[in-house]
């Protein structure tokens, strides 16, 4: 099924105009840090290892005004890169979040 032509009547053109910019990479990083913290408390240091590469991975993919592209082929290999670190991230984030019910006495969300 093909998909739907794009709407370009005034209506869509000011919902476009003030729909916010989705967030960046940065940002979504830094969510999911917040997130992770306040669900695992001090378990939470366990992952910074790995949250850093991600933040590295990140930083290259975005590296912000006046900071050097990568090529599609470097940045081809840092998107495999970050997604195998994503990968470690959700299972370490698994195992911390059993132990963070263990201590809590085996309660359940």
């Amino acid at each position: 099924m093909p998909p739907a032509p794009a709407r370009t009547d005034a209506a869509a053109s000011r919902k476009n105009a003030s729909a916010p910019p989705p967030p960046s990479l940065a940002e979504l990083l830094e969510r999911l840090e917040r997130s992770v913290t306040t669900s695992l408390g001090g378990l939470s240091a366990g992952l910074q290892p790995l949250l850093e590469t991600v933040r590295e991975g990140v930083k290259a993919l975005e590296p912000g005004p006046g900071g050097a592209r990568l090529s599609p082929k470097e940045r081809e290999a840092r998107c495999v890169q970050l997604e195998k670190a994503f990968e470690r991230l959700e299972d370490v984030m698994e195992g911390l979040q059993l132990a963070a019910r263990a201590q809590a006495g085996g309660k359940r969300d």
